[in-house]
């Protein structure tokens, strides 16, 4: 999308181009790459009008991370939650899988720090952990239906996410090889946690 015209445009369509503009650079040419200027040559436009829309680099990175973690959020919304308090857990760690896959570039932002200088805002850092509570809260309901050993939700939830997160950032920098290895790899992660979580339950 060209914003040449950006009093005629749309604020949030251009400022939508923008951010696609930026993920794009990020994914094709690195975190080195994304300037002010490199997105205004991109889009058409100047910095000038460029600046009417974002104050500064650091803004148009946190817009990124946000959605990165709006995207996250919706994907892990959309499992269904069904009777099984179990399976709904796995299904959650499978979605985050293909939420990754799927936004690889805002992955990185959301969790390498891969842009040098750039750390989330206090309050952005609190919105991106509504995707967590996701996942807390369907930890919780295999306490309650004692489907796993009592514990604290939330911890539990921690070691599965950082197990999680861990398996889906080696497939996403290459080293598991094609994705159905890093399929694979994971859902060995999420059969050997629920073993472990479920190996006292009479």
């Amino acid at each position: 999308m060209q914003i040449e015209d950006a009093k005629t445009s749309n604020r949030t369509l251009v400022r939508q181009a923008v951010l696609d503009c930026a993920s794009q650079i990020l994914a094709e040419e690195g975190p080195q790459a994304l300037s002010m200027r490199k997105l205004s040559q991109k889009l058409g436009a100047s910095t000038i009008v460029l600046y009417t829309y974002f104050k500064d680099k650091p803004e148009i990175l946190n817009e990124l991370y946000l959605e990165g973690f709006e995207r996250l959020r919706a994907d892990l919304e959309a499992v269904p939650s069904g009777t099984d308090a179990m399976e709904y857990v796995m299904q959650l760690g499978r979605a985050y899988r293909k939420s990754a896959v799927r936004n690889p570039t805002y992955y990185q932002i959301m969790f390498s720090r891969c842009v040098p200088g750039f750390t989330p805002p206090l309050p952005s850092l609190q919105k991106s952990k509504a995707s967590f509570e996701i996942l807390v809260n369907g930890v919780q309901r295999c306490i309650d239906a004692q489907l796993v050993v009592p514990g604290d939700a939330r911890e539990i939830a921690e070691v599965l996410w950082g197990t999680l997160h861990g398996i889906i950032s080696l497939e996403l920098f290459g080293y598991l090889g094609p994705s159905r290895m890093g399929e694979a790899r994971l859902e060995q992660a999420i059969q050997t946690i629920k073993a472990g979580l479920t190996r006292h339950i009479a």
